[in-house]
């Protein structure tokens, strides 16, 4: 049986979090704090905070924004109110809606949406495996139909996915098309060679051991399985739960599916981790050190 994974419960959060000085003491502490040398003397330590100001100022006199960089930077909302809504997006098991936010929040509408985007971008900006599977390994591929995907002139289509799977990690992305050279190119960019690919028998794949991988395809109008315990249940299981997912939220336009693909895959990739999603989420904040907070969400855009 898959071990539970820990939560961060309220009572620990409040103890944890009280205010929003709180909060913005954590972010300083996890970006700079005693590891982070002063940018101007290249002195560690001795900093402190700047009264009424999100920036603290070192010993020899110089001021660090502690914000910049992150999800938080330029926002009027404090911090506590930032840091409860991580929660609420970390606790979920198929994410939460602008809607639950503008309630729990006491937010407007279009705040909200602002304030989820951001989560998001901010969950697909974490470390991601940049390659899958290996010698000995079994890696499984599929792609699925999201239907209903609401496109910039309010018409809707369906998108292509296509999932990666080996070990219990998995990465995703969207795909233009479902073509033979589509498909291979994308799994020579993220299946290292040697691993024994598991498929379908989609007709894209059946070139697969004529360009030298192991491939196994699995003839679902028979069964799951190819009996001799090969299946694709890996990344179907996935599959499920992003369109359960999708279907919670009730629409979704094709400008947020990237980043909605980036929370979905994050929460999965870590759902036998032995440390809390919002302790992960709040351990590295420093996510967007130039600034675009969007950026992120392009790696689940593959082949472009």
């Amino acid at each position: 049986m898959m071990p539970m994974r820990p939560g961060t419960g309220i009572r620990e959060f409040v103890e944890r979090f009280p205010d929003a000085d709180a909060c913005l003491d954590h972010i300083f502490r996890s970006r700079w704090g005693d590891h982070t040398a002063c940018p101007k003397c290249g002195q560690f330590g001795t900093w402190a905070k700047v009264k009424g100001k999100n920036s603290y100022r070192h010993s020899c006199r110089s001021h660090i924004n502690v914000l910049k960089g992150t999800i938080f930077h330029k926002s009027n909302l404090p911090l506590n109110l930032w840091f409860y809504a991580l929660l609420l997006a970390a606790n979920s098991s198929h994410g939460v809606r602008a809607s639950f936010l503008r309630k729990q929040l006491g937010l407007g509408l279009k705040s909200s949406h602002r304030l989820l985007d951001a989560i998001r971008w901010q969950m697909a900006a974490y470390s991601r495996p940049t390659m899958v599977g290996g010698p000995g390994k079994k890696v499984t591929i599929d792609e699925a139909q999201i239907q209903n995907i609401t496109l910039p002139d309010h018409s809707r289509q369906s998108v292509i996915v296509m999932g990666i799977a080996c070990e219990g990690l998995l990465l995703c992305g969207i795909l233009p098309d479902r073509k033979r050279a589509t498909l291979v190119r994308n799994i020579d960019r993220f299946v290292r060679p040697g691993s024994t690919i598991v498929t379908d028998c989609w007709t894209g794949y059946q070139t697969l051991k004529e360009l030298g991988w192991d491939h196994i395809a699995v003839n679902h109008q028979r069964a799951f399985h190819d009996f001799q315990g090969n299946t694709t249940n890996e990344v179907e299981t996935y599959w499920t739960i992003l369109k359960r997912t999708i279907r919670a939220y009730r629409q979704m336009s094709i400008v947020n599916l990237p980043a909605l693909l980036g929370e979905v895959e994050f929460r999965y990739n870590r759902r036998q981790s032995p440390v809390s999603i919002f302790d992960e989420m709040i351990a590295k904040l420093d996510s967007f050190p130039d600034g675009n907070l969007s950026a992120p969400v392009q790696r689940y855009v593959w082949d472009p």
